[in-house]
């Protein structure tokens, strides 16, 4: 029995001793963990201590906002008056200048529309501000800005060419499938509209307006094609013109004023959108208009 009793005891304790839990071991030691690369600033410090977007900076920086604008006067919109630089597009630019604590120094060395949308995508000015409507072509060089005035289109129309082409016909349709001559601004966006607008006429080019108008009277051409603005300060400064000219406004196009912006610089045009907004006294045609009776 003794013998037994102490093979039952060993073989208890043999199973206390395999069923008991092996030892934990010892836990490795922990990697060091990873160290962040520190973060860098997309903002740039300029010289008053200021943390601003680069494009911000950049004119901050250099003291001043260069603003691209068309070198032939185009009153209301810009025009030298007693020797200084008049207009709502001048105000404009003044008021974009004054948001940024810097002076707004002008460019006029370009001599088309087009030339300005290509100072401002060259690098050679901030802005472009200078009575600009998008095209398919500039918007391939510059951003716009929101607009800040919308103009109708308009034809200035001669009486005599008009009434030979359209004969019977009545003047809406004559207008829509117009396929005569129609005068506009050179390597302006009057040309491309025109190209889209009326695409079976025959856009004649001219270097100025003023040449444009010269070409209707004479006959040279069928219309005038630009905005309303333009085209009712003609008749409107010498109504015996209604005798020999007559306008038409267009409804449904449209030319909204925008402000052009470096390709790159996307703050500068989020900050161009906010001072449009916050504009209270935006220009219209009709604010236009009596600002220059």
């Amino acid at each position: 029995m003794k013998h037994v009793y102490y093979f039952v005891a060993a073989l208890s304790l043999g199973w206390t001793l395999l069923s008991a839990p092996a030892p934990a071991l010892a836990a490795a030691p922990a990697a060091p963990a990873a160290v962040a690369p520190a973060r860098i600033s997309p903002l740039v410090k300029v010289p008053d201590g200021r943390m601003l977007a680069p494009d911000i900076a950049r004119v901050v920086s250099q003291g001043e906002l260069v603003v691209a604008m068309l070198a032939i006067d185009n009153p209301p919109f810009f025009s030298v008056r007693n020797g200084a630089l008049v207009g709502t597009d001048v105000d404009l630019a003044r008021r974009i200048a004054a948001a940024l604590a810097v002076p707004v120094r002008f460019d006029r060395s370009a001599t088309t529309f087009d030339a300005v949308a290509e100072t401002v995508a060259s690098g050679q000015a901030d802005l472009g501000i200078s009575r600009m409507a998008r095209t398919l072509k500039r918007s391939q060089v510059v951003q716009f800005s929101d607009t800040y005035m919308r103009l109708g289109h308009a034809l200035l129309i001669n009486r005599v060419r008009f009434a030979t082409l359209a004969g019977d016909q009545p003047l809406p349709q004559v207008i829509r499938n117009f396929s005569g001559r129609i005068g506009v601004i050179a390597d302006s966006s009057w040309e491309e509209f025109g190209k889209r607008n009326f695409p079976r006429a025959t856009l004649v080019r001219y270097k100025t307006w003023a040449e444009v108008v010269r070409a209707a009277k004479a006959g040279e051409v069928v219309a005038a094609y630009r905005d309303e603005l333009e085209v009712m300060q003609i008749v409107r400064s010498d109504p015996s013109l209604a005798l020999s000219l007559r306008t038409v406004t267009f409804d449904d196009l449209e030319s909204p004023l925008r402000v052009m912006v470096g390709i790159r610089d996307t703050t500068m045009l989020a900050f161009v959108n906010e001072v449009i907004a916050q504009w209270p006294d935006k220009p219209t045609v009709s604010s236009v208009l009596k600002s220059i009776k």
